[in-house]
């Protein structure tokens, strides 16, 4: 993985993290040699996840200070005197299906020759990378539209599945019109519910075991780090972190975006009392053609608030708060 790693967009972050490697503490050191090393893909990106992340803080004027206990945990030290127990979860996914978007055109225009007299959506539920093969979804659309005319479909809804792929078909209320298709837009979800179902679960797990065997007035920043772009909408995100914003002002550019949060109005991580000492999830992706890209979400109701500058990446910030109401902006971070 590391000659991936080295042949591609995180070469010149290679390059970084070995010069951060030579002013971290030694036992930091020791473990990241132990991981770096190794030939087993996920203790190498458990490793390289832990150091990425250490770098986002080193940015921010923070010292790599130790190791603790239980892994995956490090300590960072500001110069002012504060301190955090930075715990990294890796998860490193499968890359996505490069041909999936030629694969989705192929199916629209399948679909698009169909013989209905309504338009039909198609929402991609599952899609594994394979050889595909339109002819098994052309016949199942026919018999479909079959059933329809002759009065023998109640309802307006259809799916396809195999080994590696579930799609749903609606039949809607918008005519089909002459030179027109009959397909007006395929939606293909990233499995974001899953990723998110993967990622609560082992977030609570490696947070709990921290937060039971570390000092009771210890600070702690969350990361997360994938090797591909996250499957995650960010409205997914925010829910996990923050609950379903009670208003949001989302118009015009990012820097103008608002989202007001009331603590209480559902349940959310940073919102439960024994998190208060989580001060923010670092969220790391590895976008295509581009690399590693950080997000920083605050927790505006922690026992410790970071400062805009504290993590080297954007962040998602408090604005201003009042009793347990809290507005959150997008700001740019170091």
């Amino acid at each position: 993985m590391l000659c991936e790693l080295a042949a591609g967009t995180d070469r010149g972050v290679l390059t970084g993290l070995n010069r951060l490697f030579e002013h971290v503490a030694t036992p930091v050191q020791e473990r990241w040699i132990s991981s770096l090393r190794s030939t087993d893909d996920k203790k190498f990106f458990q490793g390289y996840s832990e150091a990425l992340s250490a770098a986002f803080l080193a940015r921010g004027g923070w010292e790599i200070a130790d190791v603790c206990s239980p892994k995956p945990c490090i300590i960072a030290r500001h110069p002012d005197g504060r301190e955090q127990r930075i715990v990294t979860m890796a998860f490193l996914q499968t890359p996505p299906d490069p041909n999936q978007q030629q694969a989705l055109q192929t199916l629209a225009r399948v679909v698009n020759r169909a013989d209905s007299d309504r338009r039909i959506t198609i929402l991609v539920k599952r899609w594994t990378a394979h050889t595909f093969d339109p002819e098994p979804v052309r016949r199942c659309i026919e018999i479909w539209l079959a059933a329809i005319a002759k009065d023998e479909w109640h309802g307006r809804y259809a799916t396809f599945e195999d080994d590696h792929i579930h799609l749903e078909f609606t039949r809607t209320d918008e005519p089909t019109h002459a030179g027109q298709g009959a397909v007006p837009f395929v939606l293909a979800p990233q499995n974001g519910m899953h990723t998110l179902e993967v990622v609560e679960t082992r977030l609570v797990y490696e947070l709990d075991n921290l937060l039971s065997a570390s000092p009771s007035n210890s600070d702690i920043l969350l990361s997360l780090v994938t090797n591909t772009a996250w499957s995650l909408a960010p409205g997914l995100l925010r829910s996990l972190l923050y609950g379903r914003p009670v208003w949001q002002v989302t118009n015009g550019q990012p820097e103008h975006q608002r989202f007001g949060f009331q603590l209480g109005d559902c349940p959310a991580l940073f919102q439960e009392a024994p998190y208060r000492r989580v001060t923010a999830a670092l969220v790391v992706d590895h976008p295509p053609e581009r690399g590693p890209c950080g997000r920083a979400y605050h927790n505006p109701w922690a026992n410790m608030h970071l400062s805009d500058t504290d993590i080297a990446c954007a962040s998602f910030q408090q604005d201003r708060a009042e009793d347990g109401f809290r507005v959150m902006k997008w700001g740019e971070g170091a």
